[in-house]
């Protein structure tokens, strides 16, 4: 064999190597969670999450268009709140894919749900089914029962209040009003 061919060959050989060496899958999720004993865990879930609850999904709207693919709408009644939103329903996003990161939920089960401040859930959260995050929910402590409507000045949900409106509303008219009668005023 003559010395270019055997260096294609040799490249040709290291390149099929490689193929065979690689996953058969990719994922774009990787981990790096802090450790730490339950009693840790629990201090940086109320400390860094937007919102930290227990509830059951009751509706899951699968594949919202989002900016990375398809983006999951789950909807709880909740029955626990440790800090976010005091409301009997909450309703957060998280990614389709377990690779973009996505936490696969099931409707019907409980979970200790642990969401941003945009009310969204990753798969590298302490977000897992109630049944295995009895530690967690001890660490945590005694929690408040969510009240219907919730603090308005506290909700994260998105939603804007209904007193909210009014109270823009109000302004708006009052506001109005001013400038008609200072336009009158000046004539």
């Amino acid at each position: 064999m003559s010395r270019p061919l055997a260096a294609l060959a040799s490249v040709a050989l290291m390149g099929l190597s490689l193929l065979v060496l690689l996953p058969d899958c990719a994922s774009a999720c990787s981990c790096a969670l802090f450790g730490g004993s339950s009693k840790q865990r629990a201090e940086r879930m109320l400390d860094k999450s937007g919102a930290v609850f227990a509830g059951r999904v009751v509706d899951i709207e699968r594949n919202q268009n989002g900016p990375f693919g398809g983006v999951d709408k789950v909807s709880f009644r909740v029955s626990e709140v440790w800090k976010g939103p005091k409301r009997e329903t909450l309703e957060l996003t998280t990614q389709s894919q377990g690779s973009a990161c996505g936490y696969s939920f099931s409707e019907g089960r409980k979970y200790l749900v642990d969401a941003t401040g945009k009310m969204q859930v990753y798969l590298c959260s302490e977000t897992k089914p109630l049944s295995e995050a009895s530690e967690l929910v001890e660490a945590l402590g005694k929690g408040e029962t969510p009240g219907e409507g919730g603090d308005a000045l506290t909700d994260t949900s998105g939603v804007v209040s209904v007193r909210a409106i009014v109270g823009l509303a109000g302004l708006t008219m009052a506001a109005s009003f001013l400038v008609v009668v200072r336009l009158v005023r000046t004539g």
